[in-house]
């Protein structure tokens, strides 16, 4: 009976070791041993090379997307002004205040925001100056007097009012050009209205005006009517020659033309003509 008893315990032994180890031998062992080491490291290369590839210290900004109110501004332009601070930097490294300031030097950006978007993308938004009248030649105004400047190829057909000053004053001779020109739309009439071109004041606030002559909506090019103001009482002079300009038109013969205006007579204005040419 005891030998029975022991034989049953070593059988359970042996059924327990079974369960204990699956393989045959120790080769089993070993190869299954091996095979998990060479899945782990696949996964851990594998997610290695993705945190690589996902890192932001490693991922540079090399996308651009320019929006906003923008006529002057082209992608070009951007890429010029970021390559002024260097080679492009990486994702986390690219300082957009940086950027900012170098877009803000294009002369006509009035404002910029720049953003950055995962992975590698730059978003610039830009607000340009929206030209209004040209300053002496060189410059241009938005409506509040901003001066700035645009490349002379973007701007060829563009027709402004033209405006002429001392250097700085750009926002007083602008004040007083809205003032006559003001006048010349309360005066005007169906038959007449006078279009102001351009505007010129020197050094010691000495006006004069180049005007043209519409009638019903139709402005005559070429024939261009210069009017010496003076230095006093700028907008009344201006006011009485409308007021006598069809007066004025009505003595000179179909074969002539007003070129020249002065009006600093307090009694009068005199008058220069010359023959239109065929």
């Amino acid at each position: 009976m005891k030998k029975i008893r022991q034989a049953a315990h070593r059988k359970k032994k042996e059924k327990q070791k079974r369960k204990l180890f699956l393989f045959r031998n120790a080769e089993q062992a070993f190869g299954f041993i091996f095979f998990i080491l060479v899945i782990y490291a696949s996964v851990w290369v594998v997610q290695s090379v993705k945190a690589w590839m996902d890192d932001p210290e490693r991922v540079v900004l090399s996308q651009l997307t320019l929006s906003g109110e923008h006529v002057f501004t082209t992608e070009d332009d951007i890429r010029k002004a970021i390559l002024g601070l260097g080679l492009p930097n990486t994702y986390i490294a690219q300082d957009v205040d940086n950027i900012q300031q170098e877009v803000l030097r294009l002369p006509w950006v009035k404002q910029a925001s720049i953003r950055k978007q995962w992975p590698d993308r730059l978003l610039v938004h830009v607000v340009e100056y929206v030209p209004a009248f040209y300053w002496n030649d060189l410059f241009l105004l938005d409506k509040d007097g901003e001066m700035f400047s645009v490349p002379l190829d973007r701007i060829i057909n563009l027709q402004l009012p033209q405006l002429y000053g001392p250097e700085g004053k750009q926002k007083m001779v602008l004040d007083e050009y809205r003032k006559l020109d003001n006048l010349s739309k309360q005066l005007a009439t169906s038959q007449l209205m006078l279009h102001i071109k351009a505007a010129i004041a020197d050094e010691r606030s000495a006006w004069q005006l180049f005007v043209k002559q519409c009638v019903a909506n139709f402005c005559i090019d070429n024939q261009d009517i210069k009017l010496v103001l003076g230095s006093e009482d700028i907008e009344q002079r201006y006011q009485r020659f409308i007021k006598l300009f069809p007066e004025i038109q009505a003595r000179i013969s179909d074969s002539e033309r007003i070129v020249v205006a002065d009006l600093r007579y307090e009694n009068g204005i005199s008058v220069q003509r010359e023959k239109i040419v065929q």
